[in-house]
């Protein structure tokens, strides 16, 4: 009987090809609203969550400012970004006591220093994010250097620098500037290193070391005139499986020298990956609803013309109902067509979807992830939008009366 309701169903559809097209136009641009939403949000959180995983499990993070809340079991449940504009009370008497914790394979400060930089060829580009840190750095970051090597503790006081592969594109219009020279704070830097291009995302979400400009700590202490602030401590443990351990031992010692006061916040990277994914889960489940609306328009216009179809075929009904079919088989008829109706505008949707992701990847920065999840959730919604909305037109037509629907005109 099912078989025989979508033959009917599909006849009818061909039957009015113009009319079925745009009956499953809202539900095909609810499908792609939804689909194309989706992916794009898991594509960008995945895009970001490479970037931040790119320190590797091995890292904890010391920052300036209470900016989390944690619950009774550890879990972050909120977020107070504010909290870490204030002056920064991380010190280099906090980074020599780290470094003489059990565990702890390297420690690196790093202070931001604002500073345009000039070169020949640009006067004055102020694109860099200038870091002053220590050589440990390089160990931390753990990143390819395509040209040249990171300073070293026995030139911490020179006037070096290793470069991001966009500020060297930029500041000097080659990929391998070693030896050149560039003006920062009317200091003459001399480059050491390029590294090699680092993972970014769309958003430009977290630190885009690209445009990064490393110079030695104390070297810019001295250009600032002491003026800079520690305003991160990156920490590499020498065993990852003991993270939360060397996590308890940071904080004692942090708190003992700041007089019991937690006035910074520790965090190991799980827990940045943590954080993304809780944000741009929420953010996408909440554009996909939004999204969702117009799947609810496109089951109002299913049900708009199913219920002109059923009084257009009111004498078919009552035919039907003369030679011994039952309120159950027209019902079934006419919902299984509202349903061949909303499937065939999911699965279109979901083909369009498809083709629109590829050419966002192709034309952008963004890369959607469109999984079998997604558009087997979106494919199922379009099903039961189907069959909420064709229920009450099934229903209005099997409770018609054969003998007055064999004599509508």
């Amino acid at each position: 009987m099912i078989y025989t309701n979508v033959k009917m169903a599909l006849a009818s559809i061909r039957s009015s090809k113009v009319r079925s097209a745009l009956t499953m136009l809202g539900i095909i641009i609810g499908v792609m609203s939804v689909v194309v939403t989706v992916s794009l949000g898991e594509g960008v959180k995945n895009q970001v969550v490479k970037q931040v995983n790119q320190l590797g499990s091995d890292i904890i993070v010391v920052r300036p400012g209470k900016t989390i809340e944690r619950d009774a079991n550890g879990k972050i449940t909120k977020f107070n970004v504010v909290a870490s504009f204030g002056a920064s009370t991380i010190t280099e008497q906090d980074v020599i006591n780290v470094k003489k914790i059990n565990g702890i394979e390297a420690v690196a400060p790093s202070s931001l220093i604002t500073a345009a930089i000039s070169t020949p060829e640009i006067e004055n580009y102020a694109g860099a994010l200038v870091i002053a840190t220590t050589s440990d750095m390089g160990e931390i970051l753990n990143h390819k250097l395509d040209y040249g090597d990171f300073f070293t503790d026995d030139t911490s006081r020179k006037l070096e620098a290793i470069i991001g592969s966009n500020v060297a594109a930029s500041v000097f219009n080659q990929r391998d500037p070693i030896g050149r020279v560039m003006t920062l704070r009317g200091q003459e830097f001399v480059v050491r290193g390029i590294y090699a291009p680092f993972p970014t995302n769309p958003l430009n979400v977290g630190q885009n070391y690209n445009d990064a400009v490393f110079i030695p700590f104390e070297t810019g202490k001295r250009i600032t005139d002491g003026t800079t602030e520690i305003r991160e401590l990156s920490i590499k443990a020498s065993d990852p499986t003991k993270l939360d351990e060397l996590v308890t031992e940071v904080n004692k010692t942090l708190l003992a020298s700041h007089g019991g006061q937690e006035d910074y916040t520790i965090l190991k990277q799980s827990e940045f990956v943590d954080a993304t994914n809780q944000v741009f889960s929420v953010l996408t489940t909440f554009v996909a609803a939004i999204a969702g609306i117009s799947l609810l328009v496109g089951g109002i216009g299913i049900m708009n013309i199913m219920l002109v179809s059923v009084s257009e075929r009111t004498k078919e009904i009552g035919v039907r109902k003369a030679i011994g079919a039952t309120n159950k088989q027209i019902l079934g008829q006419f919902l299984i067509e509202a349903v061949v109706l909303s499937a065939m505008g999911g699965i279109i949707g979901v083909i369009l979807s498809a083709i629109a992701a590829y050419i966002i990847k192709m034309t952008t920065e963004l890369t959607p992830s469109l999984s079998f999840k997604t558009i087997a959730l979106a494919t199922s919604i379009a099903v039961i939008v189907g069959v909420v909305f064709g229920m009450a037109p099934a229903i209005k037509a099997a409770r018609k009366d054969p003998i007055q629907a064999l004599r509508h005109e």
